[in-house]
């Protein structure tokens, strides 16, 4: 027996109760009147889901919450029937799920459990132990725990399962990136002030040495809006302001040209129009697609614990291996022999260029630390103990990468729900579902 995916006011509802995790305040709102599963001598079994049953408590628990919820819905809604059954194709769905995150080995540690309960509070304005302080005076604590690991361990089985059966081609991304919609997403957003010394007719000659002036003064320092608020400066009449953050399309056309030469603090030497003279200053971008990294040209020996390599002997095995280089070995034929990195082994310990921030914290501490064309002590990491060297470090431009990143993500996320109804449409119809009376 089946039941319709297709989204519905009352599935939103259904799914606000539901889905808890991202949406704190809502959440905060399901729990707090919401009784703890009362735990019954006698459950009646209202569904067979795979290997799992769905419990009537269960259902009735998730029934109070939706009753909750539709209670100031407005609009017109289902009947309680479909209601009812829509509610518990939802509960179904999500057993599938969990099943299916379980053999697949996904788990949520209490750390990640922590961080969702800490971001909730945060979106209700509690800090994280009130929040667990309230939940533990209502007799929600364990209850807003188990509901929130099977959350995150579905969403996480989700993401993976969909995201492979999303498949986006270069020619997609091109194409996005050549239309007016990928033009605009890309582009950035420009935070601009001005000033305008008005002038009817040609400048005089005090209004091109008050240019030159207010040009000097903005690059030493002196606000750009508070000048042109200021109305008149040497007796000559000023005007201009914070015009916020626009893209390059949506400025005045003739500071279309001046703005994205500028650095953000960068003030721009003053020009004229028909209106007189301007000074554009770029106070900040944000947006857009232009990124330039760090990186580091590096190789490393890695050597980890094991069943029958203690701290001890690993820390002795690395210091050996280090001796040996400061003798004269070569790096590359005992990174070949030793290292427990399988990744760089065949290549002498060469990870290639790195980005900032692509390896653990403790790792790119180091590598920050090491001058190029030298060579770390043995240090200990969260991975084990390494010998790190450096050859070379360079600023990168990745604006072209960075471009096609954005573009594939957004084209991705287009098409997820429609591709995650799908699988959950197949995962339904291919697993044993069988449900009674309820």
């Amino acid at each position: 027996m089946a039941f319709s995916t297709t989204a519905s006011p009352v599935t939103v509802i259904v799914n606000t109760c539901a889905r808890a995790l991202g949406l704190g305040a809502l959440w905060l709102a399901c729990a707090a009147g919401t009784p703890a599963l009362a735990q019954q001598a006698l459950d009646k079994v209202i569904a067979i889901v795979d290997n799992d049953v769905v419990l009537q408590s269960e259902f009735d628990d998730r029934w109070n919450q939706v009753q909750q919820q539709i209670a100031n819905a407005s609009g017109q809604l289902p009947s309680i029937d479909v209601l009812r059954k829509q509610v518990l194709d939802q509960i179904i769905l999500e057993h599938l799920q969990t099943q299916m995150a379980q053999r697949a080995g996904v788990r949520v540690d209490d750390n990640q459990l922590n961080q969702a309960l800490a971001s909730i509070a945060q979106q209700n304005n509690l800090t994280f132990e009130q929040f667990v302080q309230i939940l533990q005076e209502q007799g929600l604590y364990d209850l807003t725990r188990d509901s929130l690991r099977q959350e995150i361990m579905i969403g996480q089985f989700q993401n993976g399962a969909v995201n492979r059966r999303i498949n986006i081609t270069r020619q997609e991304v091109e194409n996005y990136l050549r239309s007016e919609t990928g033009i605009a997403q890309v582009a950035p957003e420009y935070h601009v002030a001005h000033i305008l010394i008005p002038s009817e007719e040609a400048p005089t000659k005090q209004q091109t040495e008050l240019a030159q002036l207010l040009y000097q003064e903005i690059q030493n320092g002196a606000d750009i809006a508070q000048l042109a608020a200021s109305g008149r400066i040497s007796g000559i009449a000023v005007n201009g302001g914070d015009l916020g953050f626009n893209k390059v399309e949506s400025l005045p056309s003739i500071f279309a040209a001046v703005v994205p030469t500028l650095q953000p603090g960068q003030v721009s030497e003053p020009f004229t129009s028909s209106s007189g003279y301007h000074l554009v200053q770029l106070l900040e971008t944000r947006g857009g697609s232009a990124l330039q990294i760090d990186q580091w040209k590096v190789r490393h020996i890695l050597i980890r614990t094991n069943q029958v390599r203690t701290e001890e002997q690993a820390e002795a095995l690395i210091d050996a291996l280090y001796e040996r280089i400061q003798n004269g070995e070569d790096f590359a034929n005992i990174a070949r022999q030793n290292t427990d990195d399988p990744t760089s082994m065949v290549s002498g310990g060469d990870l290639d260029w790195i980005n900032d921030g692509m390896y653990p914290l403790d790792f790119m501490t180091m590598v920050h630390r090491t001058e190029p064309g030298t060579m770390s002590e043995p240090f200990r990491t969260s991975d084990g103990w390494h010998i790190l060297e450096v050859f070379d470090h360079r600023i990168q431009d990745v604006t072209e990468q960075n471009k096609r990143m954005q573009a594939e993500r957004i084209l991705r996320e287009r098409k997820f729900q429609n591709e995650l109804e799908n699988w959950l449409t197949e995962i339904r119809d291919t697993s044993y579902i069988d449900i009674k009376d309820f």
